[in-house]
């Protein structure tokens, strides 16, 4: 059987299962698969799933859907996040329900959580999709960046590759990580995180000619006079980095002036990667796809509405939503960040919870009323639509069938039974 794998936003879709082995997938991904395979209980003919928990105790799946709707709709507040959990028809579908409930929606993507919001919305950027820098790019610096933590196959299945033109290409390694064994094709320029805002606006004075301070640190300077060269020398330029703990997000802000000053002069792209093996989901692209064209955002959404939503960064993420006391009811869509199941935590018997998860039990939450809903694997059972992080669009048909409903049918019953429940008409119609 031929899957996608969705243990990371790479979406990798040449993996194969013959039997009870995994070829293509790296470690993490062999092992997500392996495990949906040995969890995922098949559906016998006529038969019917009733997998739920209530407060971790078994329910009837009719039952708990009921509970979720007496929970929803008698709530003050509710926030829809962990989006990036879900295929684009689930997401979409999330957002439907959040409509109705008025509620707020943020997919937990860090940009939301800074109060300056998104790069992109404030200086724009120069990208490109990952093939474009397999085929394209002589030049490949890691900014800050170290892709085989976090996406294991990058480097295997966009840069190790040939160039298209039979060119040889160079790779360099800005920050603590070397990234590759350094040799001659690869170079390592070791520089502290603190210290990359300033490289790259010191890098980008000596692209433009202009004069670099004196008191530029000796280290700072060698790193930026090295770069400066083969950036020179080179015939196409992609800078890889990844969205690490920039609260302000002046280090994103740096990296894509930086970008675009190149790309005046000759072929230049970014190629921003997330948290990777260490986000909450693969689908972030595709979350932050669907509220931006629903809502104008990619999260932060203080009331879900296709007309006049408030875009509110720093103040209507997740995180401070829950942490603030601000919801007393959460709709999650798989799992969350640490921080974030922290924060559901640490409200205790304040907060309810409402999870669709594949997980084949329930998720300890010792405190607070908790339902817990499980839908067909995400790895093997899902049928639907992804995007891969770089905006491909990836098609995911499951490999096996399950007794678990998909998420996008349960949160399709819930967003009827709630409508039924609020006497709400139903949707669509004249206006």
């Amino acid at each position: 059987m031929r899957c996608v794998c969705t243990a990371c936003p790479l979406l990798c879709d040449d993996i194969l299962i013959l039997g009870d082995r995994v070829d293509g997938a790296c470690l993490s991904g062999r092992e997500a698969i392996l495990a949906a395979l040995a969890s995922n209980p098949v559906r016998p003919a006529g038969g019917q799933s009733s997998e739920a928990w209530e407060n971790g105790l078994p329910l009837a799946r009719g039952t708990a859907l009921e509970r979720a709707v007496g929970m929803l709709s008698s709530a003050r507040r509710v926030l829809v996040t962990g989006l990036t959990g879900g295929t684009l028809e689930a997401i979409t579908a999330a957002c439907d329900l959040a409509e109705l409930l008025g509620a707020a929606v943020d997919a937990g993507l860090p940009e939301s959580a800074r109060a300056a919001g998104p790069t992109i919305a404030r200086a724009g950027e120069v990208t490109a999709a990952w093939e474009e820098l397999r085929d394209r790019a002589d030049l490949v610096i890691f900014w800050e960046c170290n892709p085989a933590s976090s996406h294991p196959r990058f480097i295997e299945r966009f840069v190790d590759p040939p160039l298209a033109n039979g060119a040889r290409r160079r790779t360099v390694a800005v920050g603590p990580d070397s990234v590759l064994p350094d040799a001659a094709p690869h170079r390592h320029l070791a520089l502290a995180p603190d210290r990359a805002v300033e490289a790259a606006r010191c890098l980008q004075l000596r692209l433009t000619g202009r004069h670099v301070p004196d008191s530029l640190d000796e280290r700072l300077a060698a790193v930026c006079t090295e770069l400066h060269e083969v950036i020179h020398s080179a015939g196409c330029v992609a800078i890889v980095t990844n969205d690490g703990d920039d609260p302000v997000g002046l280090e994103s802000w740096s990296i894509v002036h930086l970008v675009r000053t190149i790309a005046h002069e000759k072929p230049a792209f970014q190629i921003p990667l997330g948290s990777g093996l260490a986000g909450s989901g693969a689908n972030v692209a595709g979350a932050a796809t669907v509220c931006t064209w629903r809502y104008g955002a990619a999260g932060g959404i203080a009331r879900a509405d296709r007309m006049g939503s408030r875009f509110l960064p720093a103040e209507s993420d997740a995180w401070r939503l829950i942490e603030r006391s601000e919801v007393d009811a959460v709709v999650v869509l798989g799992r969350l960040s640490g921080p974030l199941e922290q924060a559901i935590v640490a409200r205790g018997d304040a907060l309810s919870l409402v999870r669709l998860c594949d997980a084949p039990e329930p998720l300890p939450r010792p405190l607070g009323h908790t339902l817990q809903l499980r839908c067909a694997s995400g790895t093997i059972a899902t049928s639907g639509t992804m995007l891969r992080e770089d905006g491909r669009r990836v098609v995911l048909a499951a490999c096996q069938s399950s007794t678990a409903p998909q998420m996008r049918e349960l949160l399709v019953d819930l967003t009827a039974a709630v409508r039924h429940a609020l006497a709400m008409p139903p949707a669509g119609g004249r206006p």
